[in-house]
C-alpha cells in the first residue's frame, strides 16, 4: 500500500472519528425535543431557586449598612480561609467556596435595593 494511500484512508477514519453522527441525528426530533428540554431546564432551575431562596432570606431584612459590614467581614473571613488553606493549616475546603457564594448573595442584595427590585 502506497504512503498515499494510507493518508487518505487514515484521514478519511479521522472525518468519520470527528464528526459523528449528523446534526439530525443528535438533534432528535427537533422542536418537540427541544421545548421537553427546555421544560426540564426550567424546572430544575426553579428547584434550585426554592432551595437557594433560603439561604438569602436571612439577608433578605437587613439594611444597606449592615449588608456591607456583613461584606467586609464575610471578605476578610475569605482571605483568612484562603490564607489557612495556602498554609496547609485548613481542615475543610468546603468552607471557601460558601463564602464566596455568601459574598455573592450580599452583592446581589446590596444591587437589588440600589436598583429598587
Amino acid at each position: 500500500m502506497s504512503a498515499v494511500k494510507r493518508k487518505v484512508r487514515r484521514l478519511e477514519r479521522y472525518r468519520a472519528k470527528v464528526k459523528g453522527k449528523s446534526v439530525p441525528e443528535i438533534q432528535g426530533k427537533g422542536k418537540a425535543d427541544a421545548r421537553d428540554g427546555k421544560a426540564v431546564n426550567i424546572r430544575a432551575a426553579l428547584a434550585l431557586k426554592k432551595k437557594s431562596g433560603k439561604a438569602a432570606r436571612e439577608f433578605d431584612n437587613l439594611d444597606m449598612d449592615k449588608l456591607k459590614n456583613m461584606l467586609e467581614e464575610t471578605r476578610k473571613e475569605l482571605f483568612t480561609l484562603r490564607f489557612r488553606h495556602a498554609t496547609r493549616q485548613l481542615g475543610s475546603t468546603a468552607s471557601i467556596p460558601a463564602a464566596k457564594r455568601r459574598i455573592a448573595r450580599i452583592l446581589t442584595l446590596i444591587r437589588q435595593k440600589e436598583v429598587g427590585v
